[in-house]
């Protein structure tokens, strides 16, 4: 029998552009011209983000991400919990970069459970809201298309893994969709400069492009909060 899947801690660093559909595809287009990449990856990303009914997560920089993961080859796919913690400081950061630690938890069902978390950081971060209930504020639909590239020499060399989205956040208790359109700029080794040099052609690229500030997590519940004033 195979081993069930252990927990995955990562420090990620990555830059969210937001930009219009028809220039999200002028950036695709142009970027494949000029770095020609050997294989895109394509993954339907449908997410569902829980808090508690104060949104009490959001408020501290937390939050919690449930996911169906397809299985590879003729695995069975299953449910993944991701929790994301904002981090301060460790490292130098891409202009505009979000920086946060990300906790991946194999789950046996759609339902998030905070205590199976074991990171010390994203632990004591929890610990407050272990025992209130959380409810599903939204659900985050993604089209992904991605690919990456290797960048610099020396000490500069890095590799980024950029991603272009095209989804809608759905509110499911008023069911309005929003729709969005992001590039997303992840450093995976190296020192930033990647990151750097891809989002500045990007917005060069780019007339309506600008960077966004805010995770998945922040901008839907910031729909949800507006949403809720409005009832």
């Amino acid at each position: 029998m195979a081993r069930p899947p252990k927990t995955q801690t990562e420090d990620e660093q990555e830059v969210k552009i937001v930009l219009s559909k028809g220039d999200l595809e002028k950036v695709f287009n142009a970027l494949m011209r000029e770095y020609a990449p050997g294989h895109i990856e394509h993954k339907y990303l449908p997410r569902h983000y829980y808090d508690t009914p104060n949104l009490d997560l959001d408020q501290n920089g937390l939050s919690v991400r449930m996911q169906y993961k397809q299985g590879k080859g003729a695995a069975v796919g299953g449910y993944e919990q991701t929790v994301k913690v904002d981090i301060s400081e460790g490292a130098t950061l891409a202009a505009g970069a979000l920086f946060r630690r990300e906790i991946k938890n194999p789950m046996p069902d759609h339902a998030p459970d905070l205590s199976v978390v074991t990171d010390k950081q994203a632990k004591q971060a929890l610990a407050p809201f272990l025992k209130q209930p959380l409810k599903h504020i939204f659900t985050a639909a993604i089209e992904r298309r991605y690919y990456e590239i290797e960048l610099g020499h020396g000490r500069k060399k890095s590799s980024a893994e950029i991603a272009f989205d095209v989804g809608e956040i759905i509110l499911p208790h008023n069911d309005s969709h929003t729709p969005f359109y992001e590039i997303e700029i992840e450093r995976k080794s190296g020192s930033s400069h990647a990151i750097d040099k891809l989002r500045d052609k990007i917005l060069e690229l780019a007339p309506s492009a600008r960077v966004q500030p805010q995770p998945k997590s922040k901008q839907g519940t910031e729909l949800y909060r507006r949403a809720k004033l409005t009832l």
